[in-house]
């Protein structure tokens, strides 16, 4: 979200992981090779493809990934109140501790405090028990799901030598800042943080 909100403005169209990209990176060929083929494509078009080029390539040698193609401009801008309506309702129905278990369980990335945004409002929709979290987060996930991501991919990883089965099915295309204490240095500064109001949830669930 944070990265998202950052460049907004200048791009219609994003394409990104949610978890560090392996170690094969992006498949420029399988990627490039249907735009030459076909200038004339949109820039939809395009970033469906790259989502579908790296996406076909990890899927052929069962490698775990999250890929997705999300709108710019206005669908960005958007996300900011259905966030922060949601955030609002937990902090008003005071459900700290289902808001702390949710963070801790949601899906996480290479980076720990980097988690998928709609897991986590699932959790807490699901374990809370007042409406109106219930109503504002079912917004947020249908927000994600219904209008910023366009197009999201994923297979979860079956782990190896250095970590564990990884479920990244769950992702859902938009990941947000979860830290486990204070806020990194240089946060604040970011234009999600100055905009919305999750700086101010993140610190909540920590106090």
């Amino acid at each position: 979200a944070e990265v998202v909100y950052e460049i907004k403005d200048s791009v219609d169209y994003i394409v990104g992981s949610e978890e560090t990209e392996p170690g094969d990176g992006y498949t420029y060929n399988t990627f490039l090779g249907p735009v030459v083929a076909r200038p004339t494509m949109t820039p939809r078009e395009v970033g469906k493809q790259t989502v579908d080029a790296y996406s076909d390539h990890y899927d052929s040698i069962r490698q775990g990934y999250t890929q997705a193609l999300a709108r710019g401009g206005a669908a960005v801008t958007n996300l900011l109140p259905v966030t922060n309506a949601f955030t609002d309702a937990v902090m008003a129905a005071g459900e700290k501790e289902l808001a702390k278990s949710a963070r801790d369980a949601a899906l996480s990335f290479a980076i720990e405090e980097n988690k998928d945004l709609y897991d986590f409002t699932r959790r807490v929709v699901e374990g809370s028990q007042n409406a109106d979290v219930k109503a504002k987060g079912q917004a947020l996930m249908n927000y994600i799901t219904g209008t910023l991501v366009l197009h999201n991919r994923t297979r979860d990883s079956q782990g190896g030598y250095w970590s564990g089965p990884v479920q990244y099915t769950l992702a859902k295309g938009m990941a947000a800042y979860f830290p486990n204490a204070s806020l990194g240095a240089g946060y604040t500064d970011l234009a999600w943080a100055k905009a919305s109001k999750w700086d101010e949830f993140v610190v909540w669930l920590n106090n």
